[in-house]
């Protein structure tokens, strides 16, 4: 099975290249809706509430306030496709630490949650791991020189399927918060 998200031979892209796309613009959709719900609360958020605990913590602090911008200019890299592997790399941390207090209440909804996120972003750093190669050897040599003629040029979406894409992984990434919530309460 080829991970690349495009044939090199002929630049069409391949079936995974599209499940990449699909888990791409689903968490990009994700991060967005739920860094514009830290401002917006378009639905009530019970994670961050005054009191013990490291979310409160982070709330009180200020720092959810700069996760929360993260979110949404990470979102936005994904839904829109610019710095898409930068996005996914800087989505890393934040995906753990979701993943980490929402398994660490030992509940299955919570443990399913960080599961899929974890996919999710394992899918994506998969889908761009031609980005990431040059970065991963033993020995880098010396700093400096050009990398940009080794980076394949990618082979983009048209901007209807674009925008259609982005679209619809937004409105399932909410679709999906709302029931879970309607499913916990």
């Amino acid at each position: 099975m080829q991970l690349s998200r495009s044939d090199p031979h002929t630049g069409e892209r391949t079936a995974f290249a599209g499940f990449v796309y699909a888990c791409q613009f689903l968490y990009g959709g994700w991060f967005l809706f739920h860094g514009l719900n830290y401002w917006f609360e378009f639905y009530f958020d019970r994670s961050i509430q005054p009191g013990p605990g490291l979310v409160p913590a982070l709330a009180e602090s200020g720092v959810m306030a700069m996760v929360k911008a993260l979110e949404v200019v990470i979102g936005l890299a994904l839904l829109l496709d610019l710095f898409a592997a930068l996005a996914v790399v800087a989505a890393w941390p934040i995906t753990l630490m979701i993943a980490f207090v929402t398994a660490s209440h030992g509940r299955p909804f919570g443990m399913g949650v960080a599961a899929v996120i974890i996919g999710l972003n394992a899918i994506m750093s998969l889908g761009y791991l031609d980005r990431y190669r040059p970065m991963l050897v033993w020995s880098a040599g010396p700093p400096g020189g050009t990398i940009a003629s080794s980076v394949p040029t990618p082979v983009r979406l048209r901007p209807t399927i674009h925008g259609i894409a982005a679209l619809a992984g937004t409105a399932a990434a909410i679709g999906i918060t709302y029931l879970t919530v309607y499913l916990r309460s």
